[in-house]
């Protein structure tokens, strides 16, 4: 007789703890490529914000050789001299004859590729005539077309923190008035100086960033930069809280000339740069600090058009000279 030895048949798959195990060396393999994965995309991401800060001030430079003027912070909708006047802390200003138009954010528009909104907009200025809109000589932001202002600029937004496709892209109104129910926002501000401000303060602080209240189109000359282009800020990443995107006081439309918060920030010992994506912001109507998505630093580009990566701990005074154009007090190393 022949003897069969007996044989057991060949296990199929992992027994409960095996599988266990497998599970827990993935999750662990995960955790460590994920911050490599995270620190490429951010990588990714602060290049192609660099890129966007540079095209702005390439366009702003384009504009002053065109206009012979960089675009003003706001477009100041009134009689010529009133911008003088506004500039001027012996001037009692405002003194209710003059309207604000839009920022500077129209202007660039044909200089990023944008032809077509810029075509949406009217900023014309109108010498001795009123337009009809508001008590100025011109047509206020928030009386613009709705195509003009709701169309999000990709160009104005940093991609660590948002695209023109995600979160709220716009704002409401400052003063609810105009046809249109709010207007685009963006992720970059003009430099507004040490003082946060494009007039002068109700202290009699005089402006002295690289944007100021302008008509016509025309704001700060290269002239005007006495600290030279190459020590002057321009634009930079704009600080806006984690959750607040879309709500004043920290993002207002970035086209609303009455709020220079949707637009503007200030740098120097009074607003150094915020130190992180959830550094609160003052009540309205306080000027705001610059302020960036990239871990540990912000991002601007300079009046000559290079951009610079500043450390969130850059000595506030050394920032307030970055900003100002005129004190006498060039920076020669920062990065």
């Amino acid at each position: 007789m022949i003897s069969v030895r007996g044989y057991r048949t060949p296990r199929k798959g992992f027994t409960l703890i095996e599988l266990l195990v497998v599970i827990a060396i993935i999750a662990v393999l995960i955790g460590l490529l994920l911050p490599a994965v995270q620190k490429v995309r951010e990588a990714g991401t602060r290049i192609s914000c660099a890129n966007n800060l540079k095209q702005l001030g390439l366009a702003a430079l384009n504009y002053h050789d065109e206009y012979g003027a960089f675009p003003p912070s706001r477009e100041l909708h009134s009689y010529a001299s009133e911008a003088g006047e506004l500039l001027s802390p012996s001037a009692e200003e405002p003194d209710s004859d003059e309207d604000a138009g839009s920022s500077f954010g129209p202007y660039l528009l044909p200089y990023i590729e944008q032809r077509a909104v810029y075509d949406q907009w009217d900023l014309k200025y109108y010498s001795g005539a009123n337009s009809g809109h508001g008590s100025g000589y011109g047509i206020p932001s928030n009386w613009q077309p709705f195509d003009a202002t709701n169309t999000p600029i990709k160009t104005y937004y940093c991609p660590s923190r948002r695209g023109p496709g995600t979160l709220p892209l716009t704002a409401k109104w400052s003063n609810g008035a105009g046809s249109t129910p709010g207007g685009a926002v963006g992720d970059y501000a003009c430099n507004l100086g040490t003082t946060g401000c494009d007039t002068f303060t109700a202290a009699g602080a005089l402006a002295n960033g690289s944007f100021q209240i302008g008509v016509a189109g025309k704001g700060v000359t290269i002239n005007q930069i006495i600290d030279g282009t190459s020590n002057t800020l321009q634009f930079g990443d704009k600080h806006v809280p984690w959750g607040k995107f879309g709500q004043p006081p920290a993002d207002y439309s970035m086209w609303d000339g009455l709020k220079l918060q949707g637009w503007g920030r200030g740098a120097g010992p009074n607003y150094p740069i915020a130190q992180s994506m959830t550094t609160p912001v003052a009540a309205d109507p306080a000027p705001l600090p610059f302020g960036s998505y990239h871990p540990g630093v912000c991002q601007f580009v300079f009046v000559d058009g290079s951009v610079h990566v500043l450390s969130v701990n850059l000595d506030p005074i050394v920032l307030g000279h970055l900003a100002a154009i005129n004190d006498g007090n060039a920076v020669g190393t920062y990065d």
